[in-house]
């Protein structure tokens, strides 16, 4: 642990935890990364860059890097850590070790499978991730000696997500239950409403005392019930803003142009596009089941 705490991005979260700052603010592709240091320094996830996992692993050789689940924010710079002993999820399947099949994985359509590859492998510079050293499951405890992490799996936001609670500080990592403005997001196939709600109750009944999101700063037990409440109640506003638009009686293209979730924001109009058309989808389906709406000839109607 040599001069850690002179390094800009690291925050202190507990004796021997920091948080690694993410570059951006924690935007994606970046998210940020989870220092620890018991009997082995930890790492959980990549998503820092590989700059700044260097300079941390110049001063404190990282034995372990944890992949929280594969999503590209959170494998991106794993190569820097190739030789060191390597964690994934029990859930996490074969094919991050091919970004071709990772595209099929998260993006419907061949085109778009393309797509998200290239963007993947050429923009972001992601490389296919080689086999794991262990897989971890539901309910198991990763021993670093004084550090001590229960693995919790919260599928949702996606079948290989999970978070870790430290059993000796009580620090709770929720990964991509993170806390943000924009609200849970389950923009690929795999991504669940329900799953995701369940997974978000659940660690809300954890026996925590502060708790480390990956694109927020920490957030500390006596502001956790008000944020559990706002991300729970952020499902509602999501479900209100796609019926909304089957007020004004729409087709899902049309309802994809207006951008209820990203505002026409996102940087890269085609992913966009391919994570709104999922986010909508899954939103009308609920609406769907609960008789709120129609569908008639591809137009969507509220009763």
């Amino acid at each position: 642990m040599k001069n850690l705490d002179e390094i800009h991005f690291i925050q202190p979260v507990d004796k021997g935890i920091w948080l690694i700052k993410a570059p951006g603010k924690g935007r994606f592709p970046h998210c940020n990364g989870f220092l620890m240091i018991g009997d082995r320094t930890v790492l959980i996830d990549a998503g820092i860059g590989a700059e700044r996992i260097v300079e941390i692993d110049r001063r404190t050789r990282i034995d372990v890097l944890i992949i929280s689940h594969s999503h590209p924010d959170h494998i991106l710079s794993w190569h820097v850590l190739s030789d060191r002993q390597l964690l994934l999820p029990a859930q996490t399947p074969a094919s991050v070790g091919d970004l071709r099949l990772l595209g099929q994985r998260f993006v419907e359509g061949r085109q778009e499978a393309q797509y998200w590859t290239w963007v993947a492998s050429s923009r972001l510079g992601i490389l296919p991730m080689r086999r794991p050293d262990q897989q971890f499951d539901d309910g198991e405890i990763l021993d670093f000696g004084s550090i001590q992490l229960q693995a919790i799996h919260a599928p949702g936001h996606l079948d290989d997500h999970y978070c870790f609670l430290e059993e000796h500080s009580g620090t709770l990592f929720s990964i991509d239950i993170d806390f943000t403005g924009f609200g849970p997001w389950y923009g690929n196939p795999e991504g669940d409403i329900h799953r995701f709600r369940e997974s978000v109750s659940m660690l809300r009944n954890l026996p925590y005392r502060q708790i480390c999101a990956s694109h927020k700063l920490p957030i500390a037990r006596s502001d956790a019930d008000a944020a559990f409440d706002r991300y729970l109640k952020a499902f509602d506003r999501q479900k209100a803003a796609v019926f909304d638009l089957c007020c004004k009686e729409m087709n899902l293209e049309g309802m994809v142009r207006h951008s209820p979730f990203y505002r026409n924001r996102m940087p890269d109009g085609t992913l966009q596009q391919i994570f709104e058309t999922q986010m909508i989808r899954k939103n009308l389906a609920l609406l769907l089941r609960e008789g709120r709406i129609v569908e008639e000839n591809g137009t969507y109607r509220a009763i």
